[in-house]
């Protein structure tokens, strides 16, 4: 299992069965779970409704003195990357609701790998323009194409704080595949 690609066949079928037994219904019952000190650190759950994709100045354009510190440390058994990280200037935050009618909503940071690497792509392919394709993978079709679920995560130091950090986006199911 470890090192094994899962496939997207079928509807994303085997990853469906790896990522079912960590699914709450929202992120209200993550929090009320660790409130409870049921004490989960992480999970994953589809929002009721994804509003929008927030994209923000970050509050740091570059690195701390103690972040290039820490990226240039050199991992024990690795050399040293070729070129250093580069800082993306932008927050990502998404905005949404519970299924609950008692979530007030939510806004969170979303620190989904993929999606930083979407942005520097398409910042070089495109850019000043790329926003609109950004938009277009991660607002439109996470909001009307696939059955998003979110990834979250709370920070040690912060723990009532939840980050997004992943995206689980399998293809909307029809109703014939509710019966497969």
């Amino acid at each position: 299992m470890i090192g094994e690609r899962l496939s997207t066949a079928d509807n994303w079928r085997a990853r469906r069965e790896i990522v079912r037994p960590l699914m709450r219904s929202s992120l209200c019952a993550i929090q009320h779970e660790r409130d409870a000190k049921r004490s989960p650190t992480l999970g994953i759950f589809k929002p009721g409704q994804i509003t929008r994709l927030v994209i923000e100045d970050a509050e740091q354009a570059s690195w701390t003195p103690g972040q290039l510190n820490t990226l240039r440390q050199i991992p024990m058994f690795q050399s040293a990357p070729a070129q250093e990280l580069e800082k993306i200037p932008f927050d990502f935050k998404y905005q949404f609701c519970c299924s609950a009618s008692s979530c007030s909503g939510h806004s969170l940071t979303c620190f989904d790998w993929e999606m930083g690497q979407a942005y520097r792509r398409w910042r070089r392919q495109y850019g000043d323009n790329w926003e609109r394709p950004f938009r277009s993978r991660f607002e439109s079709e996470m909001i009307n194409k696939n059955d998003t679920h979110l990834f979250v995560g709370n920070l040690h130091q912060f723990p009532t704080s939840w980050i997004v950090v992943g995206l689980f986006y399998p293809p909307k199911l029809g109703m014939a595949d509710f019966f497969d």
